[in-house]
């Protein structure tokens, strides 16, 4: 019979970026077994393998509208550009120039006669932010020796001056847009990112926005730090960046970007991570040694993991790809770097990738501390490093635990819907399980073990999907989404699931803030008293981040007679 633990192993992660020295300091629950328990480190990541996983969507069609073209045309660009510093050919796809230059034959015959760039031709509409988008891609193309007609670049260089000056003509289905002030600042600044990327920055046109800068998007704040730092101005464009650097959170591996950010994913066209993009590009570009660059780009190569139905727009690609060349660019140019790592007067042995037992480590047993002191005083480049402890407790853990998922359990006689703790072999129990998120999380597993006096009822069999009230009420959610999918004949945000002997286990790839509910059924069938395990949840990628409901006794009594 196997015997498994009543405890799921947790772990706590410290992410940041290491210049010279640096000490991590981890603040451990009480209780902890440091035999078993382990630190793991890693470091110097490279973003190469999730753009690489993109190639085979680097294709520009001529039948494409303008911004899937400039979504297209962009990254590969960036790979070009990244190929061509590097001597490294493999970066680029091999149809990437066959491609590039295609995109510019499509955007040049897009351009209208007052210079912007039409969505499908020269007769349809455009927008400050769409003509500044092509542009770039096509200023991009041209720095890097591909033709691009002077007058095309000048005509829109005009019409992007012109919009800073007065209001262009606006079409029907965008007045929804503008009716909205701080939706004209996204299209300037999309006008003036364009300007100081030619060389001719409009000062007049950035100061304004400067003055507005409390009143601007989370993504726009950082693209006009971005453009700022093209002209020269670094330390404006720092001080745009400082309160978003402050305002991001770090959970775990990745950096996650304040609610008021997700405007940024509705502007035109959706994206998940424009504002991500857009951050990481002005951080690199102000401070490439800054603490947020690690976590971003594993921010965005988490979302680029996700199966195809939760998969990357255009957009995504268009703005997530540049930004990690970038980072790839700066690492590779640097070259690589030794770290050491110190606990105490004790040196750890490690490698890019390994771990260590916390045994001897830990400072006391009442209140643990783990201090980690880095050292790479050599010359090279920033180190972005992950130092995870993955926690093993001394006995069963019985209180509940929110790491950035918040879990609740309970468990309710099926026959009345009474909540219990006790139940007669042979009866029926709901269990109800209830997860919380506060903010998107990718890649969920929740493990629910069951006492070892219940086991789990399958209502897809015909024997006991006939059971009256067992299919009622199987799942529901509190959120704002339209997504998740249909066990039969109900809802479920989970896209996978698992019966288990002795567990049920849910997956989904992405969950959204919200309330989600999922429910099973299971019969009593062994009198006694059990352990009760914590049901628990967490990032498969990112386990810091994590949650868990309590733990105690549940008991099985003799059947009625």
């Amino acid at each position: 019979i196997p015997i498994r633990p009543a405890y799921h192993e947790r772990a706590h992660t410290i992410a940041g970026t290491l210049t010279d020295t640096a000490t991590a300091r981890f603040t451990l629950p009480a209780g902890i077994d440091p035999d078993r328990s382990r630190l793991e480190v890693s470091f110097g990541t490279s973003p190469l393998s999730a753009i690489r996983a993109l190639n085979r969507r680097l294709r520009v069609y001529p039948y494409y509208c303008s911004e899937q073209v400039t979504s297209v045309a962009r990254p590969l660009l960036a790979l070009l550009g990244a190929a061509r510093s590097l001597g490294d050919s493999t970066l680029a796809p091999r149809t990437a120039v066959a491609d590039v230059e295609r995109a510019i034959r499509v955007l040049v015959r897009r351009q209208r006669s007052d210079g912007g760039i039409g969505y499908w031709d020269t007769d349809d509409w455009t927008s400050p932010w769409l003509s500044a988008y092509a542009g770039l891609a096509l200023l991009e193309a041209h720095d890097l020796g591909f033709t691009v007609p002077d007058s095309t670049v000048t005509l829109l260089a005009d019409y992007l001056r012109r919009s800073l000056r007065q209001p262009v003509v606006r079409y029907a289905w965008l007045r929804t847009y503008f009716r909205n002030e701080r939706l004209s600042f996204t299209e300037q600044i999309a006008a003036v990112d364009f300007l100081a990327r030619l060389g001719t920055p409009d000062a007049a046109a950035e100061n304004r926005l400067l003055a507005q800068a409390g009143r601007l998007y989370f993504g726009d704040r950082a693209r006009l730090a971005e453009a700022l730092t093209r002209g020269g101005r670094g330390d404006d464009a720092r001080r745009l960046l400082t309160p978003l650097w402050t305002a991001t959170r770090v959970e775990g591996r990745r950096a996650v970007l304040p609610d008021s950010a997700r405007w940024d994913d509705w502007f035109y066209f959706p994206s998940s991570t424009r504002a991500t993009a857009h951050l990481l590009a002005a951080t690199v570009a102000v401070e490439p040694t800054h603490p947020l660059v690690g976590p971003l780009v594993e921010t965005l190569v988490s979302g680029q993991r996700a199966p195809q139905w939760y998969g990357w727009t255009t957009v995504d690609v268009g703005a997530a790809v540049p930004a990690l060349v970038a980072v790839e660019r700066a690492r590779r140019v640097a070259g690589d770097r030794t770290v050491r790592f110190r606990v105490g007067n004790r040196s750890l042995r490690l490698g890019t990738d390994s771990t260590v037992s916390l045994t001897g480590l830990l400072t006391d047993d009442t209140n643990p501390q783990l201090a980690v002191h880095l050292d790479a005083r050599a010359s090279g480049p920033p180190v972005f490093y992950v130092l995870t402890v993955h926690e093993v407790p001394l006995g069963q853990p019985k209180t509940p635990d929110d790491a950035g998922i918040a879990v609740e359990r309970w468990y309710e006689r099926l026959a009345d819907g009474m909540p219990i703790t006790s139940v007669a072999a042979g009866e029926l129990v709901r269990v109800k399980l209830r997860i919380t998120v506060p903010a998107e999380r990718y890649f969920v597993v929740l493990d629910d073990a069951l006492p070892a006096g219940l086991e789990v009822i399958d209502v897809s069999l015909r024997t006991q999907g006939e059971i009256p009230g067992v299919q009622a009420d199987q799942a529901r959610r509190e959120a704002d989404d339209d997504y998740g999918v249909w066990w039969g004949s109900w809802w479920s945000p989970f896209a996978h699931r698992e019966l288990r002997d002795d567990r049920v286990v849910y997956a989904t790839p992405r969950l959204r803030p919200g309330t989600y509910y999922v429910t099973y059924v299971a019969r009593a069938t062994t009198p006694g008293t059990f352990v009760r395990p914590p049901a628990h949840a967490e990032e498969m990628y990112n386990p810091a981040v994590h949650g868990r409901t309590d733990g105690g006794t549940f008991t099985v009594t003799p059947p009625e007679r």
